[in-house]
C-alpha cells in the first residue's frame, strides 16, 4: 500500500460545526458554547512542516547509543533498543529464565525491526483498509496509556465500571458530556486497544524527526470475533457478536510483551496452535491488547458481559474515526506562557495527529514537539503529549493553535486556549478545552 498523504484542498476550507448536545450549553473559563451557536476555523496556508507527498528516500536513522542510564535491566540492547528474549526450544515462553537465561544457548534475542519504530506502520494508512486476520489478547483498565488520553475513551454514558472509575467517569460525562456520547447508531465508548509497540510507534519520512516522529494514538479499527478458522459467524448464529469500533489509546512494547506484541515471525504464543491466524500472526497483520468492555463485547455482546478466552480469534481493518463534536485539548497543569502541553482528543476522519502548532508572540507558527522526556532505547513507550520546545515562547493568552492529521489535512482554532488555569468546579486533573473545530468526516465503508 502507499501512504496517502496527498492533501486535498477542498477539505480545507471553513468548516461549520453546530454544537452535537441538543438544547444544552456548557461553560469553561472564558470559552462558551451553545447549541445555538456554529464553531468555525479560519483556513490559512498550509503548515510548510508537511509536504504533500510521501518521502520514500528518507529512511530512520539508527538509535544512537546507549547510556548506562538507560540500560534494558532484564531485557537484551541490540541496535541500541531494548529486546524481547524468547526461549526457542518451548513453545510458550515470556524471556529466558526458563531455559537457563539470558546468554543461554537456547535463549535468542528478537530482532530489532519488532523493537523499534515501525516504517510508516506497514502502509496501513490507506482509509478504509482490507481486512487482516489476526487474533486479540486483552489487558483491562487504565487512565495511564502511552497516548495520555486520560478518562477519554473509557467513560461513556452507557459504560459502567466498579469503585473509583466509576466515580471518576460520572464526574467527567458531567463536564464533558459530548465526550461520553456515542455517534448515532454506533457503539464506542469503553472501547479502545494497545496495538503492537512498532505499530503504536512509526517513523514517516515526511515528518521532522529521525525516529519515533508518528504516534498511532487516536486512530480507528473495526473489530469482529472470527471463529477459529478464520470465517465468519452468521448474524443469529450461536457465537456470533456485533463488531466492535475501537480506538488505539496506548502501546503493547515488544520488549514488555514478548509473547503477542513483537509481531508476525517474532511473536512467542506457539500454544495458540488451533487459531488458523493465531501465531504468528500473518506478515501483514498486527496484534490488537483490547480493552475489557471491547472483548467483553466480542465474546458475549454485552461491555460488562463474561470474557472465558483469554484471547480470541479476530479479523480487523482500519476506518475512519466518527466523532460527536469537537477535538479538545487535555491541558496539563503548570502551564504558562513559556511552556505547556497538551494532548487532542476526539479528533475525526483519520484519526491521528502528525503536526501541531502553537502561535507565538511574535505571530509565528511554531512547531510542537512530543513529549521528549522517554528513552531512547524504549521508543515504543513513548508518551503521547505535545510541547512547546525550550526557549519557544512567549505564548500569551489567547493562543491559536494549528493541527494537521495524518492525510494531509489542517484545521486552525482560533484563540483555542483562553486560560492556563481551570475553572474552580473543573474535575481535578482533567482539564479538557473544547477548541471549537475538528477535521471533516470520512463515511464509513460498508461492510
Amino acid at each position: 500500500m502507499i501512504l496517502n498523504i496527498n492533501r486535498k484542498k477542498e477539505r480545507c476550507g471553513i468548516i461549520e460545526k453546530k454544537s452535537d448536545v441538543k438544547d444544552k450549553c456548557w461553560s469553561l473559563p472564558e470559552y462558551k458554547c451553545c447549541s445555538e451557536e456554529t464553531t468555525k476555523t479560519s483556513t490559512e496556508p498550509s503548515s510548510t512542516a508537511t509536504d504533500p507527498y510521501y518521502n520514500k528516500d528518507r529512511k530512520q536513522s539508527p538509535y544512537p547509543a546507549v547510556s548506562e542510564k538507560d540500560g534494558c535491566g532484564s531485557w537484551t540492547l541490540i541496535d541500541n533498543v531494548c529486546c524481547a528474549e524468547y526461549c526457542d526450544n518451548q513453545d510458550s515462553t515470556q524471556g529466558c529464565s526458563t531455559c537457563g537465561g539470558h546468554g543461554s544457548a537456547h535463549c535468542k534475542v528478537v530482532d530489532s525491526f519488532a523493537c523499534r519504530s515501525g516504517d510508516r506502520g506497514y502502509g496501513f494508512h490507506e482509509i478504509p483498509m482490507e481486512f487482516h486476520y489476526s487474533r486479540s489478547t486483552h489487558f483491562g483498565l487504565t487512565i495511564a496509556g502511552a497516548c495520555g488520553f486520560g478518562l477519554y475513551q473509557i467513560c461513556g454514558k452507557n459504560v459502567k465500571y466498579s469503585g473509583e472509575f466509576n466515580t471518576l467517569c460520572d464526574a467527567f460525562c458531567k463536564a464533558y458530556p459530548s465526550l461520553c456520547q456515542d455517534p448515532e447508531g454506533i457503539t464506542y465508548r469503553g472501547n479502545f486497544a494497545a496495538p503492537q509497540g512498532n505499530y503504536y510507534t512509526q517513523f514517516w519520512g515526511i515528518l521532522e524527526g529521525d525516529q519515533d516522529n508518528y504516534l498511532s494514538c487516536g486512530e480507528c479499527f473495526e473489530v469482529y470475533k472470527t471463529k477459529e478458522d478464520g470465517s465468519d459467524y452468521k448474524p443469529g448464529e450461536e457465537g456470533y457478536t456485533p463488531p466492535v469500533l475501537l480506538s488505539v489509546i496506548d502501546s503493547c512494547p515488544c520488549n514488555a510483551n514478548g509473547k503477542w506484541c513483537c509481531g508476525s515471525e517474532w511473536d512467542q504464543c506457539q500454544e495458540v496452535n488451533n487459531f488458523k491466524y493465531g501465531c504468528p500472526v500473518p506478515k501483514d497483520s498486527i496484534h490488537l491488547d483490547l480493552s475489557d468492555v471491547a472483548m467483553a463485547r466480542l465474546q458475549s455482546g454485552t461491555p460488562n458481559g463474561d470474557m472465558p478466552a483469554g484471547v480470541i480469534p479476530n479479523k480487523y481493518r482500519r476506518v475512519p474515526c466518527p466523532r460527536l463534536g469537537n477535538m479538545y485539548l487535555w491541558l496539563r497543569q503548570n502551564a504558562s506562557p513559556y511552556w505547556f502541553s497538551f494532548t487532542v482528543v476526539n479528533s475525526a476522519g483519520f484519526g491521528g495527529i502528525a503536526i501541531i502548532e502553537a502561535k507565538n508572540d511574535e505571530g509565528k507558527w511554531v512547531k510542537l514537539i512530543r513529549d521528549p522526556n522517554y528513552t531512547m532505547s524504549r521508543p515504543q513507550e513513548r508518551f503521547g503529549t505535545w510541547a512547546t520546545p525550550q526557549d519557544s515562547g512567549p505564548y500569551n493568552l489567547p493562543i491559536d493553535i494549528r493541527l494537521t492529521d495524518g492525510s494531509g489535512n489542517t484545521v486552525v482554532a482560533e484563540e483555542a486556549i483562553k486560560s492556563f488555569t481551570p475553572p474552580a468546579d473543573a474535575l481535578r486533573d482533567y482539564y479538557y478545552i473544547d477548541i471549537g473545530v475538528n477535521f471533516p468526516e470520512i463515511p464509513m465503508p460498508e461492510e
